[in-house]
């Protein structure tokens, strides 16, 4: 990143201020000119279309005044990974969500993203999904090399067996897909006195039905991640997020789209728990987040 700093954007770094990986690899830096900028580099399923489209619709959304950071390169080449650089903007910090006024607050920031580009086409989106499976196949490669989905994997059948039947009625829904971030949790949506202040992790952008787009907001709209994170939401609350996107676009969602938001809320939380399930398998650290509300609620996503 150091390299990558002083042949793009000219400048040496001066200061390291954080560094996180995950799906990939991120940091802030200040330069040696005085800015303060956020490099972040990419696996190889993330390619130049895609990261272009990107950085394009993002900057539609920032000069519209939505809360995210401001492109400011990329993608570049770094070494042999492709990078980007957005401006550092404040940042309140990260946090497990709770009160209804902030899960209010969520839906309405997303249902604001889904309005400003509704409409858009970018050819970069189209053929990219961070949580679209491979044809035949019922999960995508895991977002993070830490989760074999085929260590014990017969242990999971009962999680496969609700991703299924989710995946069946998720795709009940066929109007027409729109660009949305897909991964809106507390991770990178952060809320401030009630509203949306800032929006990172852009490269979650995908083109999908409003129903999937909301379905797994609603299911992951408080976690952060973190081991401390809560259980995952009921039925029950992730019907009161679909009502609170509604308020916020202010038009209601059909029987069949409600339908499908709960089942993709549905199949995220499968995906969820896939995950907590191969972490287990590799490390033996046990994380109940997605399995404890499967085991607990699972079918009675597909019952409203």
């Amino acid at each position: 990143m150091e390299d990558f700093a002083l042949a793009a954007l000219g400048a040496k770094v001066a200061e390291a201020l954080f560094y996180g990986s995950s799906a990939g690899c991120v940091a802030g830096v200040v330069l040696d000119d005085g800015r303060h900028v956020v490099i972040k580099a990419y696996q190889s399923q993330w390619a130049t279309p895609f990261l272009t489209s990107v950085r394009r619709i993002q900057e539609h959304l920032a000069e519209s005044g939505f809360p995210c950071p401001r492109p400011i390169l990329g993608p570049e080449s770094a070494g042999p990974a492709l990078a980007t650089v957005e401006e550092l903007v404040p940042d309140p910090g990260m946090r497990t969500l709770t009160s209804d006024s902030e899960m209010a607050a969520s839906a309405r920031g997303l249902s604001r993203q889904v309005a400003l580009c509704r409409g858009l086409t970018d050819p970069g989106l189209r053929d990219h999904h961070p949580l679209r499976a491979p044809s035949g196949q019922l999960y995508p490669q895991p977002h993070n090399p830490l989760f074999d989905f085929s260590l014990r994997a017969a242990e999971a059948s009962w999680i496969d067996e609700l991703a299924e039947a989710a995946k069946a009625a998720r795709g009940a829904d066929d109007s027409v897909p729109t660009v949305a971030h897909t991964d809106w949790s507390a991770r990178n949506v952060r809320i401030d006195d009630q509203e949306v202040v800032v929006v990172y992790d852009w490269d979650s952008l995908a083109v999908v039905t409003e129903s999937v787009a909301v379905g797994q907001a609603a299911a992951t709209w408080r976690s952060t991640g973190e081991a401390s994170d809560p259980i995952a939401p009921g039925p029950d609350e992730v019907l009161a997020y679909l009502s609170a996107y509604e308020a916020g676009a202010g038009r209601a969602f059909s029987r069949v789209q409600r339908r499908a938001g709960l089942a993709a809320a549905l199949w995220v939380l499968a995906y969820t728990a896939r995950c907590e399930h191969a972490l287990e398998a590799a490390t033996g650290r046990r994380v109940e987040r997605g399995r404890a509300r499967l085991a607990a609620d699972g079918r009675a996503y597909l019952s409203n």
